[in-house]
């Protein structure tokens, strides 16, 4: 099939640095996607996700955030933690190099998965909330931060933490 779809010019090689195959045009891909069933769909992104385990190891590092997307499209199959998990570690090394959209985006992934737990884990939802008002601020967008921080305070007064209140006072501050 893949020989057929290169003849075709549907697929063609990645750049040598990468290697592999790729869709000659992202509609292309789309269209293809959006042909299968929700099932079909959830079961790829975990063979996806498990093969790119398998590969990368514990040398996952330069590839958190595709595995944070994989785990998320397959979470509602069953393996949330996961999805939480990359989701968080690829935030948290998009925050150190400086790339605070790409850090907030994830972080709101990790909470989106952190819904779909059938038990709450609000300390978890606290540090998480933290985590992506302190990446919002540092990007600029101080309103929305503001907004972040006192959804983390609130959750951190309901929930007796006084170390997270004061992180999201002083977040709530500025610098």
């Amino acid at each position: 099939l893949l020989d057929e779809a290169q003849a075709t010019r549907v697929v063609v090689d990645q750049p040598a640095s990468r290697g592999g195959l790729r869709f000659s045009h992202a509609l292309i891909r789309d269209s293809l996607y959006g042909d299968l069933g929700t099932n079909e769909r959830l079961r790829l992104h975990r063979r996806a996700g498990e093969a790119l385990q398998e590969l990368y190891g514990p040398d996952a590092g330069p590839h958190l955030t595709e595995l944070a997307y994989h785990s998320f499209e397959a979470a509602p199959a069953g393996d949330v933690d996961s999805a939480i998990d990359y989701a968080r570690r690829a935030g948290d090394q998009a925050a150190s190099v400086l790339a605070y959209e790409e850090a907030a985006r994830l972080y709101e992934m990790a909470l989106e998965a952190l819904e779909m737990r059938p038990e709450a884990d609000e300390p978890l939802r606290g540090e998480l909330l933290l985590a992506l008002g302190d990446v919002q601020a540092r990007g600029g967008d101080l309103p929305t931060a503001k907004e972040i921080f006192v959804r983390a305070a609130d959750l951190a007064r309901d929930l007796n933490e006084p170390e997270q209140l004061a992180r999201a006072a002083l977040g709530y501050g500025g610098r």
